[in-house]
């Protein structure tokens, strides 16, 4: 079996994190990717014998390199603020690993999701119309809009207003912030048992919220709602929900090894085709199998991955 269907059937069926696997992902990654092995030379780790020898790579990488084993049949680029942005590279395996861990991680039994981002034949470089994509085959998706900006703020409360009790809706805290602001000022509300799912975005909001206070403003437009949020980044082929009493819980396949409160680094298998090692500059705090979100360090620019506390 190749390493491919050996992480493939990992990412369906583990329940523990492989550390002989992520071994021998991280020589793969050494040995087809130059600049990780460079990388890992200049400080002083030329060969891993153990995980705890890693030394996490920063995602900023991926704003100055093209990082793909083999040839790249498209990217998926980032949302930054100043133009500055990440641009990951991906071919079709690299897809099948996005696809196992996509199906695997999404924790929720709906027969519809209502989106607000647009889907991936408008938005080709969104990893998360990708991801949306992948939903498809699980559930039926409604796309309610073709851009990540509400332009008929009416039009689209009209059509959440119609959606029932059992569905889920997907979309951006800045989109669900500014609904839920038009939906106050209308004194309109859905009284429906629905799934809020929001995504980041986070970029667009006038100041940092935290993410009770902005699900407190939401319930004025959605007071029967359930309220959980994705965390993830164009750089990671897999997600993190918060399903752990509001926090984000981690999977064997997708680890978090941060130790306390500091920066998130993950070892991500479904990055077999890139680096599955990453360094995040954003502050988590570890509690238990579980982790809160506590904010982009402040010299880095808002993009997606500014969170709710």
């Amino acid at each position: 079996m190749d390493l491919h269907q050996k992480v493939i059937e990992y990412i369906e069926s583990s329940t523990d994190f492989d550390e002989a696997l992520a071994l021998e992902v991280i020589q793969f990654q050494m040995e087809n990717i130059p600049l990780y092995a460079e990388f890992l030379r200049a400080l002083g780790r030329p060969k891993i014998q153990k995980i705890d020898d890693l030394p996490f790579f920063p995602v900023d990488f991926f704003k100055k390199y093209g990082i793909i084993v083999g040839d790249s049949e498209g990217y998926f680029e980032s949302s930054g603020t100043t133009g500055n942005r990440s641009r990951v590279l991906y071919h079709r395996r690299s897809l099948e690993l996005y696809r196992a861990s996509a199906l695997r991680s999404f924790p929720f039994e709906v027969k519809e999701i209502y989106s607000l981002v647009p889907s991936f034949n408008v938005a080709e470089h969104s990893s998360l119309s990708y991801m949306l994509r992948i939903f498809e085959e699980k559930c039926r998706v409604i796309y309610l809009q073709e851009s990540y900006e509400i332009d008929d703020m009416k039009g689209i409360a009209d059509k959440i207003l119609g959606v029932k009790a059992g569905s889920l809706i997907f979309l951006t805290s800045t989109q669900l912030l500014r609904l839920s602001e038009y939906m106050a000022e209308c004194h309109i509300k859905s009284e429906e048992r629905i799934v809020i799912v929001e995504t980041g975005g986070y970029k667009a909001l006038n100041r940092p919220y935290i993410r009770t206070e902005l699900y407190a403003a939401a319930r004025a437009g959605f007071p029967e709602a359930e309220f959980f949020s994705e965390y993830g980044m164009t750089e990671l082929f897999s997600q993190f929900y918060s399903t752990c009493g509001g926090l984000y819980r981690y999977t064997p396949y997708s680890k978090v090894f941060t130790e306390g409160e500091g920066f998130l680094r993950v070892f991500d298998f479904a990055n077999l085709y890139t680096i599955s090692g990453l360094l995040v500059p954003d502050r988590i705090k570890m509690k238990g199998e579980c982790f809160d979100v506590l904010g982009r360090s402040v010299d880095e620019e808002r993009g997606c991955a500014f969170t709710f506390g």
